[in-house]
């Protein structure tokens, strides 16, 4: 009897270290306003869309947060971002999208844009913060099909997917350093145990090589696995960052 408490607590002892080790939110600072992830994406049909992703400070209510930006042809304009849900205990997750096709005549003005410069601005409790990148305004160009920047996070998942035996995704990485690492650690049995897999180096995710993708594919999942849970490692010049979807870690369902 002895022995199976003594194991019983051990197992409670590894799960309380791991939530602990987990439950922050790496994007959140002293600033009120910070731009986590931005993408301008071309497609068919003339298709352009520009979107991304803000994390703020939740400072009070009401609020809010407006992307201005300019496509280059001398004029700003602006366009609001929408409310998404917290991050943790004093911050929330908010996104936009603005978009142009050959069908319809909305924001016609993206229609030849090749780059795209912005700054976020936060307003409530009627202040207003900015979030415009040390003053140099953030700068998102035409690569290939999608273009992507990365704002105050050093590694951010790009997508994911769990599929008969493999669990498989992408990660985009700030280029911190020519020798880096990114790891995804992952348990299929809600943390019980945990594995963990490395990713490799895929393509420059823009024009500028700043951030790049990292992929990963693990082909011995069981059959019987409905559900992995993970987050993600990536380490650089001796330094760790975490992308563990604000505590909450990430969450891949069978398909």
């Amino acid at each position: 009897m002895f022995v199976k408490m003594k194991k019983s607590l051990s197992i409670l002892v590894f799960a309380a270290v791991f939530v602990l080790t987990f439950a922050q939110s790496v994007f959140a600072s002293d600033q009120p306003v910070q731009l986590t992830s931005a993408n301008l994406y071309i497609y068919k049909f003339g298709y352009v869309g520009f979107s991304g992703n803000i994390e703020v400070s939740n400072l009070g209510n009401p609020k809010t947060v407006t992307i201005h930006y300019t496509p280059g042809d001398g004029q700003w304009y602006d366009t609001n971002a929408s409310y998404q849900g917290p991050t943790d205990s004093s911050h929330e997750k908010w996104n936009f999208i603005v978009s142009t096709d050959n069908i319809s005549n909305n924001n016609p003005q993206l229609a030849n844009a090749q780059t795209i410069q912005f700054a976020i601005k936060y307003e409530v409790n009627g202040q207003t913060y900015w979030d415009n990148n040390n003053g140099q305004n953030y700068s998102v160009s035409r690569f290939n099909e999608s273009s992507t920047i990365l704002g105050k996070p050093n590694v951010f998942r790009a997508y994911d997917d769990l599929y008969e035996n493999t669990f498989s995704g992408s990660v985009y990485v700030k280029n911190l350093a020519v020798s880096k690492e990114v790891k995804i650690k992952y348990t299929t049995d809600n943390w019980n145990t945990t594995k963990e897999g490395y990713a490799s180096y895929s393509i420059p995710a823009n024009s500028d090589g700043s951030v790049e993708i990292w992929g990963f594919s693990f082909n011995d999942i069981d059959p019987s696995v409905t559900q992995i849970q993970y987050a993600i490692s990536y380490t650089a010049n001796g330094q760790t960052y975490w992308d563990n979807n604000y505590g909450n870690n990430y969450t891949v369902n069978r398909r």
